[in-house]
This record gives C-alpha cells, structure tokens and sequence, in this order.
C-alpha cells in the first residue's frame, strides 16, 4: 500500500507544482485554499476526506477520486464507511457516477490487499524472530560456563541511558548479544542493568566470568553488597544504597551463578569491552 500511495502523492505533487508554475492567479488561489480548508476549521480532517471523496466522484474526477481513496484510508476511515461514502455519491450524482465509482472499489480493493500483505509480512517477520529467539535461548542452554562482557551508557548523567551485554561460551564464541535503553537513568544504572538482563538469560546453576570496566559493579558484588545487606541496606555512612532496587534484583540473580570478576580498563582495546561500549552509547542515542 505504500508504494502505490508514495507513486501517487509523487505525481499529485508534480502536477501541483506545474499547474501552480503555469497556472494564473485563480488557479493558485484555488490550491492554497485547498490547503487552508484542511489545515483550518470546525470539521474534523478525517470528516473532510469523506466529503472530499464524494464530491470528487459527483465531479467524476478519477484523479481527486484516488487522492481522497488514499487519503481516506491513510487518515482512519474503515473500508466499510468509505463505501457508504461511495453509496451517498451514487445517490447524489445518480447513473453517471458507477463508472468511477467502480474504479474507486478497486483503487480500495488494491489498498486493503496490499495492507494485508505488508500486516502478513510483518508477523511473518515477528515470528521468525521470536523462532530466532528460541533457537538462541536452546543454543545457550547447552552450556555450564559463560564469560560476559557488559557495559552502561548515559548521555548527560542524568539522561538517556543505554545498556549492552555480550554473553560468550569458555572459548569467547559469541552466543547472544543483549542491548536496551531507558528514557531517564544514570550511567552507574545502566552498568547494572547490563548485568542484570545478561544473567536473565543465561541458565541458573552454571559457572559466569563477568567482564566489566566499572569498578562500582565489581567491588559492589564481589565485596559492598554483603556489607550494605547487614545493615539493611544502608551504606557504612548510614546512608540508603543508591540504586537499591536494582542492587536487590542483582543480588537475587547472582546467587544463582558460580560468578567471577574480572576487571577490564576502559577503551583498551579489548575486543567485547569495545564491542558493549559502542552498542550501550548506541541504544542510548535512540532515545
């Protein structure tokens, strides 16, 4: 459906354009108030294409009948109410309009056939990724150790924020990458999040090297988060743990791996590290 409305709006404007260059000052003042009765008003524009496309068929103007058949649909009109709209025209133009309303019924026709091929398309599309997906999830299943590489993005700190995590098998093979962003974080967020959603997918009871650059996430689980648990949840100062929702969601899933920490230096050149760098900052920007 929409390369037959792109192909037709292309024509419709290249023919404006020319009856505007060549045209004299009623024909301009006839497109611009073209425009300004759908821009202005009391009328809803949906309402608006309907009475556009029934005096277009009264006028038995084929090349108005297909904008406003076009226009119609890409605004919201149902393919039942666009025929009623066709039916009012036949009342009020009488025998002489069935000709163009026949073209008009297979202008629709095409739309709706179209439309459904490109809805088909994509839940084909959906399905073979989500088949993807499972095949992912049975591939990694077979393994009992993992290394993973993780990173956080933020852009202003507060700001946009992303997150990454490749997960690789004991001889760095990739297996799965794991990506996402939120509208409103931190970068000391998004390094945890990365973590988290990387053990949501890896199969409980097996062994993790967790690959990090950030020293908060590290010492956090392989040394402060005992400490702050004893004192519920407050830092040595008294304080509430910053983050404490998704700590106690990282303390959770982490009790379920054998894990070990392995400190990376920031753009140093590793391969994975660089590679969740770069996707974090990525999901981050989409924003």
């Amino acid at each position: 459906m929409q390369d037959s409305i792109e192909e037709f709006n292309k024509f419709r404007s290249e023919m404006n354009n020319l009856i505007l260059e060549k045209g004299d000052l009623n024909t301009k003042r006839f497109f611009n108030l073209d425009h300004k009765v759908y821009q202005d008003g009391k009328l809803p524009a949906k309402t608006k294409e309907l009475l556009g496309l029934v005096s277009s068929l009264v006028l038995r103007c084929d090349d108005c009948v297909t904008y406003h058949i076009i226009e119609a649909v890409k605004t919201g009109w149902s393919k039942e109410e666009i025929y009623e709209a066709m039916n009012v025209a036949l009342i009020v133009g009488g025998s002489i309009v069935i000709p163009h309303l026949r073209r008009a019924a297979e202008l629709l026709e095409k739309l709706e056939s179209e439309q459904s091929a490109e809805d088909n398309s994509a839940v084909e599309k959906e399905e073979n990724t989500d088949q993807s997906e499972k095949r992912e999830i049975k591939k990694i299943d077979k393994y009992q150790e993992f290394k993973v590489y993780t990173d956080g993005a933020c852009l202003g700190n507060p700001g946009p924020g992303g997150y990454a995590a490749v997960i690789l098998d004991q001889n760095s093979q990739k297996l799965k990458t794991v990506s996402g962003s939120e509208k409103d974080s931190t970068n000391n967020r998004m390094e945890l999040k990365a973590v988290i959603e990387a053990l949501k997918i890896i199969p409980k009871n097996t062994k993790i090297e967790l690959y990090s650059d950030s020293t908060y996430v590290l010492n956090g689980l392989s040394s402060w988060i005992e400490g702050w648990k004893r004192n519920g949840w407050k830092t040595a100062g008294k304080n509430e743990v910053a983050n404490q929702d998704l700590w106690q969601e990282l303390d959770q899933l982490s009790s379920e791996f054998e894990l070990s920490y392995h400190k990376i230096k920031g753009h140093s050149g590793d391969q994975f590290n660089d590679e969740v760098d770069i996707l974090a900052k990525k999901e981050a920007e989409k924003i």
